[in-house]
């Protein structure tokens, strides 16, 4: 997965066939809905936005499966490599998807000693960072909070932060 120039959402799963995930909800036409980072672990993908809002979505492993079909029906369009040739060429799809809406953060401790301006200090906390793994989120905040969220199956959306306290 990626972000282009114009924070687009791109997904690499196939060779020679990236799909862009298109939704108003990542428009770019304001700060909630222009992605700036992406990740994805073995179940889900996340978009976080400039806002510090989070996105999620499953895997599409049907939807891909039948652009796939889709595309290797006409010749001109199929993932290999043509005779005499060395490159595969490159056939782009869209995904016309909303992702869900992740929960907003706890209330959350102030941290002494930060070294934040108190200018910094005096604003909204929200996630400016994320990476995922399995089917676990962390999120790092502007205000240096460490934070995760579990078990994120995207067919059970019973998800909920947990604030990754010192010591812990």
């Amino acid at each position: 997965m990626t972000l282009d120039a114009n924070h687009t959402v791109w997904n690499f799963e196939t060779w020679g066939r990236p799909y862009r995930l298109v939704s108003p909800l990542l428009d770019c036409s304001s700060p909630e809905t222009t992605p700036i980072q992406i990740e994805r672990g073995s179940s889900f993908s996340a978009i976080l936005t400039k806002s510090g809002d989070l996105y999620g979505w499953p895997v599409h492993v049907d939807q891909h499966r039948k652009a796939m079909a889709k595309l290797d029906q006409d010749e001109s369009t199929r993932a290999i490599v043509p005779d005499g040739g060395t490159v595969i060429p490159c056939h782009t799809w869209e995904i016309n998807m909303d992702p869900t809406k992740l929960p907003s953060l706890p209330d959350l401790p102030d941290l002494p000693m930060t070294g934040l301006p108190e200018e910094e200090c005096r604003k909204d906390t929200k996630l400016i960072k994320i990476s995922a793994c399995s089917n676990t989120l962390i999120g790092l905040t502007n205000k240096g909070h460490v934070l995760k969220m579990k078990e994120l199956y995207m067919e059970d959306p019973a998800w909920v932060w947990d604030y990754v306290s010192e010591g812990v």
